[in-house]
């Protein structure tokens, strides 16, 4: 035998992994070949048609914004007030159960302005609210 120095007489310490490698590739080979019949089979079944819009719809948005003057506007229309955006927004929410009010408050508005126009929105029923803002590219 090359590289032994026993001439046969002792049991044989070396393992044959050969037949070991030969195993593991034609397992991986069968778990690769049955992954694929996997992937693609599902059970048939006859699925009703519907209207794929009517599936996945989108909260009605209304818009409410706070000029810098302190002006309001309920989707680009002035506002008389804050009781005039409580009426709209309740108007609204009556009309479109899944209501979501965006606000939009310009540059340095004062904080309690901003809190006052959102419990106002809160208290008209909406529950969906977002403030708008703009994306930082400094970041």
């Amino acid at each position: 035998m090359a590289g032994s120095s026993q001439k046969g007489s002792g049991p044989i310490s070396d393992i044959n992994v050969t037949p070991l490698v030969d195993i593991m590739l034609v397992l991986v080979i069968i778990l690769m070949v049955t992954a694929e019949f996997t992937r693609y089979k599902t059970i048939p079944v006859n699925l009703p048609k519907v209207n794929a819009a009517a599936v996945k719809s989108e909260p009605h948005r209304l818009t409410v914004t706070i000029k810098k003057t302190g002006d309001l506007f309920i989707q680009d229309k002035p506002a008389l007030n804050l009781d005039d955006v409580f009426d709209q927004v309740k108007a609204a929410k009556e009309t479109y159960p899944d209501l979501a009010v965006i606000l939009r408050a310009e540059g340095d508005h004062p904080y309690r302005k901003v809190l006052t126009v959102l419990d106002k929105i809160k208290a008209a029923g909406a529950s969906k609210v977002g403030l708008a803002v703009d994306a930082d590219k400094t970041y």
